[in-house]
């Protein structure tokens, strides 16, 4: 598997408000193909991908004993270890620009990677800041995963599996299952606890997911911004963002645009739908058998006809920070083929043998790691960011027919499988008989792992 490169959290400014007894689990979808997510880790030669501003401030926070530090000191931490690994691994410092300070301040007030807390202890007047996720922990990333999919069975599939009794009272927008192209869902507030989804009002996935930028956030863009001096920008950088949240022209534009195309459909209360066929478990909804695409292993299936446009399940990972993963599991089985990134985090999918889990008693256990791969046409499954840290949502394109196989696309940044295989066969078209053959060298392409398709034995 693969990377999920993932840009800044904003709020989608025409998210209805609604009544607990009509919530229901909605999203937006894009308009032009180009927003489309990649979800494939990239390298970059230059130097390591770690080697960030947001990175050298989570780092920094991570060495407190606490991990937990206010602005000042933790910003000051961040620039004496810039200078410190700029030493010692001869790279440039990520923080070299007139006022450093400043830079560092930004990526707390901004987050767009999602790496810290922000909270105000009482008595206190500066801001604290406390890592949003400890990286590796195996047993915090199993409880939350568990809590995601007991709050999706009882909250949300009641409205995605329930059966109409009769005409609704309550009408929003639907999008025409031809208009399915890529997945945004509705936004809460991520500067909150981590927990936020799991309050009984709200949906397990009522949340956020834009499509990612094409350029650096201004944020972490380096040398390119006028810094003011931390001590009097930092409410008014508070400010600014929660101004840019409320002011988004060129996507409430494309949301405008997109609701010309949008019909009316029903939405029903939950004492208006037939309950007695929703599913309690994701045991009821999918299962795992041998994939129907050739030489692809195993897959993954509905067991029941499954809606469009419904959360069915989670790509879960214990989260790992770029360079631990690099140095502790990337050429470690398939760990590289499993793995998806959230924003600059690496949920890994595999044990410690680097191989997806395949006992279903294991708590680690997550069907959606069976999904195969296919274009973005005829995918009928598509990840979406959650707003709960490190939270990746399988969300189905289109309506799913009982025995249907499950297929995702991961992004169009990636070496497909299928192009090579036929690029091998228009090579071997091309080869001319052996006793035609000239002696010379082989050139032999490797592939990287990261690249190379799921396969499952």
């Amino acid at each position: 598997m693969t990377q999920l490169e993932l840009n800044p959290s904003v709020p989608d400014s025409n998210e209805t408000s609604e009544s607990d007894s009509t919530k229901r689990v909605k999203r937006l979808l894009p308009i032009d193909d180009n927003d489309k997510v990649a979800f494939k880790r990239s390298k970059s030669a230059a130097q390591p991908r770690w080697h960030s501003q947001s990175y050298m401030v989570f780092l920094a926070l991570r060495q407190h004993p606490e991990r937990s530090l206010p602005r000042r000191e933790l910003i000051n931490a961040a620039l004496a270890l810039d200078k410190k690994i700029s030493a010692e691994l001869g790279l440039p410092r990520v923080f070299r620009g007139r006022t450093p300070g400043n830079s560092a301040s930004a990526i707390l007030t901004y987050n767009n990677d999602r790496y810290f807390i922000p909270f105000k202890p009482e008595g206190s007047r500066s801001m604290h800041f406390r890592l949003a996720y400890e990286p590796g922990d195996v047993n915090h990333a199993v409880a939350e995963y568990q809590k995601w999919c007991k709050k999706l069975a009882e909250h949300d599939w009641p409205y995605c599996f329930g059966v109409p009794k009769e005409t609704p009272l309550v009408s929003t927008y639907h999008t025409p299952q031809s208009e399915l192209n890529e997945l945004v869902v509705p936004d809460c507030n991520t500067d909150g606890e981590d927990d936020c989804l799991l309050d009984s009002k709200n949906s397990s996935t009522d949340q956020s997911v834009q499509p990612l930028p094409s350029s650096p956030s201004p944020s972490t863009e380096e040398n390119k911004q006028q810094d003011l001096p931390i001590e009097e920008t930092t409410e008014l950088k508070e400010k600014e963002l929660e101004s840019k949240k409320q002011s988004l022209p060129s996507i409430q534009s494309k949301e405008e645009e997109l609701k010309k195309k949008m019909e009316e459909t029903p939405v029903y209360t939950l004492d208006q739908l037939d309950l007695t066929g929703v599913p309690k478990s994701w045991d009821e909804v999918v299962y795992v058998a041998p994939s129907r695409i050739p030489n692809a292993g195993m897959g993954l299936f509905a067991k029941r006809k499954i809606p469009f446009n419904v959360p069915v399940g989670f790509y879960f990972g214990v989260p790992m920070t770029e360079d631990e993963f690099d140095s502790l599991k990337d050429r470690v089985g398939r760990s590289s083929q499993y793995s998806i990134m959230y924003r600059k985090t690496v949920l890994d999918a595999t044990d410690d043998e680097g191989e997806p889990v395949t006992d279903q008693s294991n708590p680690r256990f997550c069907p959606f790691h069976f999904m195969n791969e296919t274009d973005s046409k005829h995918a009928n499954v598509a990840f979406v960011e959650g707003a709960v840290v490190n939270q990746v949502i399988c969300w189905t394109r289109k309506e799913i027919q009982a025995d249907e196989e499950l297929l995702v696309w991961y992004g169009a940044d990636v070496n497909r499988h299928w192009n090579e295989e036929k690029q091998q066969s228009e090579d071997q078209k091309a080869t001319p008989p052996v006793d035609q053959q000239v002696d010379k060298p082989i050139a032999v392409q490797k592939s990287d792992p990261q690249q190379v398709p799921k396969d499952q034995d």
